[in-house]
């Protein structure tokens, strides 16, 4: 309680009230002159005032308190608000902090993509240089090449034509040399004005070639083997006897084959006609009969499979005389052992008789003069 309290409640004890009894002092006191006669409201307007005056200070200090109270909320919330505040900075310092440390990472990844960008387009600009260069180079070689175009035209087209004469001269492929004559034209072409003689050559060339007779090789072969599968069913000629002469066999075994291949075929076929002409000899009746034993007409069989093989070999090396040879050899031992009266021996010597009809030499031109303008040596190759 208060000063303030205490006293209001000190004068509150001291001051009489309406009911209240009198004080011993007064009883005894002698009688006081007659006063006015009093209203009766001085005693409870002092007590009003004062309980007015205790009420406010009542008042006061609660609202003192009340004060001070909020005082201390306002205090309590603001040290609460600071609390706060303190860590929310710490939240944010550490937010910051980590902030910081991604910025500063993406920094180092940033300033690493631009040194790899950097990088990047050095090597770009090193390409593009490259290119350049390289580009500068086809250029130049492309104007060298198209300064040069005719020369190896011309050079190309030249050894063409020199192909061409080596076909003719020493393999007689009139048809190879065409094709080299063709393509030295289509090289030439591209040269204008400049490769009208070279043209002109290569085109009376090809004439030349064109002119000359080529051999039907096809026809050839085909031909000797239709006779060479007609073989086996021809009928042999009437009334063959077989006779033993084993020493003359014998003699014409042991002889050595000597001389180049030619004269090694036509011993072999001297020997069979002389060992047929031993072994068998042919009636006058004709009657068509066969051989008393397989050999002998396998061995005539082998020896005509031979001569057409070379009749072939011949053709392919453009010799007529070894074909026509080979060819007449065929006939007479189809017609000496065989039978002349037989359809089949008939048709078989008429196709050997229009294979000897066939041309077998190549006629090589001597296109050499002819394309010397493009071979550029006077026609000597």
């Amino acid at each position: 309680m208060s000063k303030t309290d205490k006293d209001a409640q000190k004068a509150l004890e001291t001051t009489p009230g309406d009911d209240g009894p009198a004080p011993d002092d007064a009883s005894t006191a002698a009688p006081a002159e007659p006063a006015a006669p009093a209203t009766g409201r001085g005693p409870g307007r002092l007590a009003l005032v004062v309980a007015l005056l205790v009420a406010l200070l009542v008042a006061a200090g609660g609202g003192y308190l009340i004060w001070q109270m909020q005082q201390l909320a306002d205090a309590q919330a603001d040290l609460a608000a600071r609390s706060e505040l303190e860590t929310l900075r710490d939240d944010q310092q550490t937010a910051l902090g980590e902030l910081n440390g991604r910025v500063t990472n993406l920094n180092e990844q940033l300033e690493s993509r631009l040194q790899s960008l950097a990088q990047l387009e050095n090597r770009m600009a090193d390409q593009v240089s490259a290119r350049r260069e390289l580009a500068d180079r086809v250029d130049q070689l492309y104007r060298r090449m198209n300064s040069e175009t005719d020369d190896w035209r011309i050079a190309e087209a030249g050894y063409l034509a020199r192909m061409a004469v080596h076909r003719v001269r020493f393999n007689g492929d009139i048809a190879g040399a065409l094709e080299a004559l063709e393509a030295a034209d289509v090289l030439l072409s591209g040269l204008g004005g400049v490769g009208i003689d070279r043209r002109e050559a290569i085109g009376r060339a090809v004439d030349q070639l064109l002119d000359v007779k080529r051999i039907d090789q096809v026809a050839i072969n085909r031909g000797l083997d239709r006779v060479a599968d007609q073989l086996g069913t021809l009928p042999l000629a009437a009334g063959i006897q077989r006779f033993e002469t084993a020493d003359t066999t014998a003699g014409a075994r042991s002889d050595a084959p000597a001389g180049g291949w030619q004269a090694r075929l036509d011993r072999a076929g001297d020997r069979l006609m002389t060992g047929l002409s031993e072994l068998v000899t042919v009636s006058r009746d004709r009657q068509v009969e066969p051989l008393p034993e397989p050999e002998s007409r396998f061995l005539l069989q082998q020896n005509l499979r031979l001569q057409i093989e070379s009749a072939r070999l011949a053709a392919l090396r453009g010799e007529p005389a070894t074909y026509d040879n080979a060819l007449k050899r065929i006939d007479d031992w189809v017609s000496a052992y065989f039978d002349s009266s037989a359809e089949s021996v008939s048709a078989v010597r008429e196709r050997l008789a229009d294979l000897m009809d066939e041309p077998v030499k190549v006629e090589r031109p001597a296109i050499g003069e002819t394309l010397a303008p493009v071979l550029n040596d006077g026609g000597q190759s």
